[in-house]
């Protein structure tokens, strides 16, 4: 099966290297409890750190300043049984998490530019950067 990949090229004093690559176009989820966007040319650089809440439909974290919905680029995130899993690393409810970013308003459904769980309406939303 083809699969169209995206990568990023840093060039620095005539030297390049290779930062990362994703796959581009990746399935947006119509379900679940993760919050997913269509997947970005660039990201805001933001930190929120804190610890995950699994419960109740929707994968939130909870911060100094309250609760944030996490919404992650597609195929990057995933979730199964009750694990989040985000760059290679595993989380379950109660786990201290960071993720760069940017907040952006709070959490509407349905989304027409990506999914949000039902369960996320109303709360602050950081949208997770790719990089």
């Amino acid at each position: 099966m083809f699969r169209a990949v995206g990568c990023l090229v840093l060039a620095v004093g005539g030297a390049a290297a290779l930062v990362g690559c994703t796959a581009i176009g990746a399935a947006i989820p119509t379900t679940g409890p993760i919050a997913v966007h269509p997947r970005p040319e660039a990201g805001m650089d933001a930190l929120l750190e804190g610890v995950l809440r699994t419960d109740g439909g929707c994968v939130r974290v909870e911060h100094e300043g309250g609760t944030a919905v996490p919404t992650f680029p597609a195929g990057d995130g995933s979730w199964s049984g009750d694990t989040l899993t985000w760059r290679g690393d595993e989380y379950t409810d109660g786990d201290p998490i960071a993720l760069g970013g940017g907040f952006m308003g709070t959490a509407s459904a349905p989304s027409s530019n990506g999914y949000m769980p039902e369960a996320c309406v109303g709360l602050e939303v950081f949208v997770v950067s790719p990089y």
